[in-house]
C-alpha cells in the first residue's frame, strides 16, 4: 500500500492536479510518524503508511484547501472529520482529493512499555496485532494491547468517503463497546460523576492542546481567547476548566467523530473521549444521528424546525 500511495501522490502533483499532499512521515523515532505537506513530486517517496501514523490529519484540510487543491491521507476513522466539514461548508468536495487507507488498527504507545524503545527497528501490522522489530528479534504484540482504545471499538471495513482506496476493506470484530468508557460514569450519582469531572479538571493547565488538535474547532477566534468575556478565567481553577471542557463538548455535540485526538494529545492525561463519547451518545438517542456518515445532510444541531420540533422548555 505504501509504494502504492507514493506512486498517487506523486501522480497528483506531477498533473498539477493537487498543490500539496498531506500525508504521514517518518517521526523522530521509528515507532512515531509527523504529518508532512508534500508539494514536490520528488517528495512523495517520503510518505509512509504504518501502525504509527496516528494523527487526524483533517485538522489541516481547511487551510490546505484555501491554497488550492489539497490531496490528504486518511484512516476511515478520520475520514469522517472530512464528511463534517464539508456538512459545515468549511471546504467544498471539489477542493479535495482524498487517499483512504486500510487500516487495522493504530499504535498504542503504552503497548510499547516493555520494550526498549532505543532498540525499535520498525513497528508493522501483523495478522494477530503489531509487530516491534528491534536487534533482539521481533515481537508480536496483540491487538487488544496493541492498538489505541478507538480502534477495538471500530467498526469502519473502509472509508465512508474516498477518491482513491488503498488496500482491501478491514473484517472487523470489535471487542469492546464504543461506549465502553462511560458504563461505570453512567452508572454513578450526579454527584458522583460531579466530583468525578472536577478531579479531572482540577489538573488541566489550560494549554489548549485538545483545541488545537480538533478538526472540529475551527473558529477563528475561540470564545476563551475574547477579551471582554467573563465566563473562562485566564487562571486554571476548576470553576473556568469546568466551563471551558464543557463548552467546548457542547460545541463539538452532533459534530465530533471519535477520533480520540483531544485525548491522546492532553499532557495531563484528562480522559476527554468519555465526555464526548456520552455527548455522542445522547446525540445518537436523541436525533438517531451519528456525525460524520453523510455529507449530504445538514448538520445534526443544525436542523431545529420551531414548528415541527418540540420545545424541550414548554414549561
Amino acid at each position: 500500500m505504501e509504494e502504492q500511495l507514493r506512486q498517487k501522490a506523486k501522480e497528483l502533483l506531477e498533473s498539477g492536479e493537487v498543490k500539496v499532499v498531506i500525508g504521514y512521515g517518518q517521526g523522530s523515532a521509528p515507532f512515531k510518524s509527523t504529518p508532512i505537506f508534500i508539494e514536490k513530486p520528488e517528495d512523495a517517496h517520503k510518505l509512509i503508511w504504518n501502525p504509527t501514523c496516528v494523527n487526524n490529519l483533517t485538522v489541516y484540510l481547511r487551510d490546505a484547501c484555501r491554497q488550492g487543491k489539497a490531496a490528504i491521507v486518511v484512516k476511515p476513522c478520520d475520514a469522517r472529520s472530512i464528511i463534517e466539514l464539508i456538512r459545515e461548508n468549511q471546504i467544498e468536495r471539489d477542493d479535495v482529493v482524498i487517499l483512504a487507507m486500510s487500516c487495522p488498527g493504530v499504535l498504542n504507545l503504552d503497548a510499547l512499555a516493555e520494550i526498549d524503545l532505543a532498540d525499535v527497528k520498525s513497528v508493522e501490522w501483523h495478522q494477530s496485532g503489531i509487530a516491534i522489530k528491534t536487534n533482539a528479534g521481533e515481537t508480536i504484540i496483540p491487538s487488544e494491547k496493541a492498538f489505541a482504545s478507538k480502534c477495538l471499538s471500530c467498526e469502519l471495513a473502509e472509508s465512508p468517503i474516498a477518491d482513491k482506496k488503498f488496500g482491501e476493506p478491514i473484517e472487523r470484530h470489535p471487542i469492546r463497546s464504543k461506549y465502553a468508557d462511560i458504563e461505570e460514569l453512567e452508572k454513578m450519582l450526579p454527584k458522583e460523576r460531579r466530583a468525578y469531572w472536577a478531579r479531572q479538571f482540577a489538573r488541566c493547565i489550560r494549554c489548549y492542546a485538545c483545541r488545537s488538535v480538533c478538526p472540529g474547532c475551527y473558529c477563528k477566534e475561540c470564545f476563551t481567547d475574547k477579551p471582554c468575556q467573563l465566563w473562562v478565567l485566564r487562571s486554571t481553577d476548576v470553576e473556568s476548566n469546568w466551563f471551558f471542557h464543557f463548552s467546548r463538548a457542547m460545541h463539538t455535540a452532533g459534530r465530533c467523530i471519535a477520533c480520540g485526538e483531544c485525548e491522546r494529545v492532553c499532557p495531563m492525561g484528562i480522559p476527554l473521549m468519555r465526555l464526548n463519547q456520552k455527548m455522542r451518545k445522547e446525540v445518537r438517542e436523541m436525533f438517531g444521528e451519528e456525525a460524520g456518515t453523510n455529507p449530504e445532510a445538514p448538520p445534526t444541531l443544525g436542523t431545529f424546525d420551531l414548528k415541527n420540533d418540540p420545545d424541550p422548555c414548554s414549561e
